[in-house]
């Protein structure tokens, strides 16, 4: 529909002010209707209106407009493509900014425009819906932007915690050591009022009392038990777990710690973390007397002392980390071997029939070590088994069950059961 420019849009899609432009009639809310006749003449554009008169104007430059309009000169002209126009007219200079409502004039408010479905409104009016929906934009703006920024900063964010993710991939030493720190962080005070009780003395202990000392600590205090009470109990499970270990060359000085750590129990009785502070002076001590090696075999004897009352209590899961941290180990945990039934393959012969070939020797038919046929090799790949222990496997041979490996050296009901998961005996062997 033409006429009025209704179903119209402007240049942001909204709705042309409603008004009747046509040859020679002009109507509108705000200019009422007029009769309007226009010439060009000389370069001039001649103009008629029944409410405004004679009006003679010229174009010497783009954007402005001069004009002779009933005897009075005026000059007109709107320049600058931003937010900001300048603005020249016959009341002098003003700026003015275009926008979805239509135009707001900084320096002369009141000749400010806004429409609204069409209808132009000019004025106060429309000063004050300029600034009501500048304001509303601004809002809108102002809260994209801060938006934006909040999603940078999580992209930022993300980012950094994958480089100190891959950092620590890439050191993992030194973040170990970081993790350990921070773990430890409120254990290293405990510690430090301790070395002033206890230091001197442990210092002058050899490794049997350190050893001893260890096991009174995680086995008696581990479950809050007094460590002279449990030293009797402790050393004849000791005896009945091996003949010769670096652990049971340590009953004897049971006897010459027990005390020692219960007058450091009087000395600080307000500290909770004692036992963890205790145990961490002396695995920090420990791998200076003994080797690798036997540090790892007596902190497993401990442990499978410690299991045959039960299940380890929450104070003794926490000792195990601090050993690891104080004595510079680190656990993994062991990966259980698939099932190797696929190493029996079957494969016809020229008739159609087919016989089994067994695809490696010392396994069972479901994969399994047969302890009985398997090379020293294969049985060090056993939980628990090393050189010295698979010799002894190989020595004690022909094996009924599993549970006879308990006669090898350093093997334990709780090892046999690890072992168990990955070795048979074959019957008939």
């Amino acid at each position: 529909m033409g006429f009025f420019n209704i179903g119209q849009k402007d240049e942001y899609g909204k709705q042309r002010r409603i008004e009747h432009r046509g040859k020679h009639l002009r109507a509108s809310r705000t200019g009422g209707v007029a009769l309007r006749a226009q010439a060009q003449a000389l370069g001039a554009r001649l103009t008629a209106n029944t409410q405004r008169g004679f009006r003679v104007s010229t174009t010497p430059m783009k954007n402005t407009q001069i004009a002779l309009q009933n005897g009075r000169f005026v000059l007109r002209g709107r320049y600058g493509s931003g937010p900001f126009r300048l603005n020249l007219s016959k009341t002098g200079v003003s700026v003015s900014t275009r926008n979805r409502l239509g135009s707001f004039n900084w320096l002369k408010p009141n000749r400010s425009s806004a429409k609204i479905l069409g209808v132009q409104l000019r004025g106060k009016n429309a000063a004050a819906l300029q600034v009501a929906y500048m304001i509303v934009a601004a809002a809108v703006t102002a809260t994209g932007l801060l938006l934006r920024l909040l999603y940078g900063l999580i992209l930022l964010l993300v980012a950094v915690l994958d480089l100190v993710y891959r950092l620590g991939l890439a050191t993992p030493y030194a973040w170990r050591t970081l993790l350990r720190r921070m773990r430890n962080k409120r254990l290293f005070k405990r510690i430090s009022r301790l070395e002033a009780v206890l230091g001197e003395q442990m210092d002058n202990w050899g490794k049997e009392q350190l050893i001893a000392a260890a096991l009174l600590i995680f086995v008696a205090w581990g479950r809050g038990r007094e460590a002279k009470e449990a030293a009797p109990a402790l050393g004849k499970m000791v005896a009945e777990h091996g003949s010769d270990g670096p652990l049971q060359r340590s009953i004897e000085a049971l006897s010459d710690v027990d005390q020692s750590l219960e007058n450091c129990r009087e000395a600080l009785p307000s500290e909770s973390d004692l036992p963890l502070a205790a145990f961490a002076m002396i695995s920090r001590r420990l791998p200076d007397r003994v080797s690798e090696d036997e540090l790892v075999e007596v902190l497993l004897q401990i442990d499978e002392i410690a299991l045959q009352e039960g299940e380890r209590t929450v104070l003794q899961e926490r000792m195990l980390e601090v050993f690891a941290d104080f004595a510079g180990l680190q656990f993994f945990e062991e990966e259980k071997v698939e099932s190797a039934a696929e190493a029996t393959e079957l494969h016809a012969d020229s008739t159609g029939s087919a016989e089994s070939i067994t695809a490696e020797d010392g396994q069972s038919g479901d994969g399994r070590i047969d302890l009985n046929t398997a090379s020293l090799e294969k049985l060090q790949t056993l939980p628990h088994v090393g050189p010295e222990r698979a010799k002894a496997i190989l020595a004690g041979r022909p094996w009924s069950c599993i549970e006879e490996l308990q006669d090898v050296e350093g093997i334990g009901a709780q090892r046999v059961e690890d072992i168990r998961e990955q070795a048979v005996v074959e019957k008939g062997n």
